[in-house]
């Protein structure tokens, strides 16, 4: 028995073309294809920067890469890598692989770590110096699996700044004493310090210890609020000094009366930056005077 034959000009072969291409369409914008043609990708851009870690060895510069997803699938992670430069003298390079997905039709936002040494920038970037701000150019780069596509690389880009921390010049101006005896001595050691820094630095805690001759005499940490400006920001603050020198014998004490002696002063100043809090080191052997 035979079918229903088609009559020449019937519309159900062109009923069946349309329904067959938009059962095609329809299947290839669910695996994402389309979206590989060009009517969406993934996209992704650097929400924020910031400095963490801040040394007088290194610094990590830590990028928040947000991440969007276009597809109605999740989209798998595969690495990110960074390249880092300065006047067009890259100074470090690195990649990390990545676990996880980007959810369906969401955003997610990666942390970016890159640890930067001193000692290899100073290296690699010339006419840099300890105290400097330092531009730098960023170049990320974030690798997916994009359903329909494969691998693909969404490139980033990013100018900031960098510091390089420098140690203060700090030095014991002089000793003022207020009282002089075998039981206790007393008095006010006046430090003069001077900020070597591109950027000004706001002094809140003093930790130091220091010595007359061989002998220490304070080692104590001073609660601090002091503002050194960029560039040779100068400043002074007074430590106190209590301590009986019994134990130290006669030839100390003479030394206390004299004009003045060798010290040994050595610390370091917590202080607040644009860039972040950081801890200075501090070291001086010199010379003082005693006022009384």
């Amino acid at each position: 028995m035979k079918g229903p034959s088609i009559k020449k000009g019937s519309i159900l072969p062109k009923f069946a073309a349309i329904v067959y291409v938009a059962t095609l369409l329809s299947a290839l914008s669910g695996c994402g294809v389309l979206n590989g043609l060009g009517l969406a990708k993934p996209s992704a851009k650097i929400a924020g920067v910031s400095i963490k870690d801040i040394g007088m060895d290194s610094a990590t510069l830590l990028f928040d890469v947000e991440v969007k997803n276009p597809y109605s699938l999740p989209l798998p992670l595969v690495a990110m890598d960074y390249g880092l430069a300065s006047t067009g003298q890259q100074f470090l390079t690195g990649r990390s692989d990545l676990q996880g997905t980007v959810p369906a039709n969401g955003t997610k936002t990666l942390p970016l770590s890159a640890k930067v040494s001193y000692l290899e920038l100073l290296k690699a970037v010339k006419d840099v110096r300890p105290g400097a701000v330092m531009p730098y150019a960023a170049q990320l780069g974030l690798s997916v699996n994009a359903p329909g596509i494969g691998p693909l690389r969404l490139p980033l880009n990013k100018q900031g700044e960098l510091p390089i921390p420098a140690k203060p010049d700090v030095k014991v101006a002089e000793i003022k004493w207020q009282k002089v005896a075998l039981d206790e001595v007393t008095g006010l050691a006046k430090l003069s310090l001077i900020n070597r820094n591109q950027f000004p630095v706001d002094l809140t805690k003093l930790v130091y210890a220091m010595s007359l001759g061989d002998v220490e005499v304070a080692r104590s940490a001073l609660v601090k609020n002091v503002a050194f400006g960029a560039d040779g920001g100068a400043g002074e603050i007074e430590i106190p000094l209590s301590f009986s020198p019994q134990q130290m014998g006669m030839g100390f004490l003479r030394m206390l009366t004299g004009s003045g002696a060798g010290y040994k002063f050595g610390g370091t100043m917590e202080v607040g930056t644009p860039f972040g809090p950081m801890s200075l080191p501090m070291e001086k052997v010199g010379n003082t005077i005693f006022r009384r």
